[in-house]
């Protein structure tokens, strides 16, 4: 009986996430950029919808630097991938780095890292 239940609970598809911040480690040319607005955006990698996104923050502040998200949709993170996107309003896409949950344990609440060559972020929310 329990080895049922572990099995129906180990299905992910019907999850739900809700990404309440991002937290940003490192990003590439940090140092370089001109001083402009940045914010991050999480994007249906399908359809390139905008799924959330940051409130905008100053290039010069220091990193790592928390982020708290706006206009949210339900994400379903194991039917489909996503991609975190740092913007700029002056340099336009800087960094961006792919959310690929066949490399995680849905862990309650999610606390997850995922970075690429260019960017690193840290993702926190909670299931539905």
């Amino acid at each position: 009986m329990s080895l049922l239940f572990f099995c129906l609970s180990c299905s992910n598809d019907d999850n739900i996430f809700h990404p309440k911040t991002i937290r940003i480690n490192e990003y590439e040319q940090y140092m370089s950029l001109p001083e402009q607005h940045l914010f991050i955006k999480i994007v249906d990698h399908e359809n390139s919808g905008v799924m959330a996104e940051t409130e905008p923050f100053q290039s010069n502040l220091h990193l790592p630097l928390l982020l708290k998200t706006e206009h949210v949709s339900d994400m379903n993170l194991y039917a489909r991938p996503y991609r975190v996107e740092l913007w700029g309003d002056i340099s336009g896409l800087i960094g961006s780095c792919t959310v690929k949950m066949d490399d995680y344990r849905i862990t309650f609440p999610i606390d997850m890292e995922v970075k690429s060559n260019s960017l690193e972020v840290a993702i926190q929310g909670s299931w539905e």
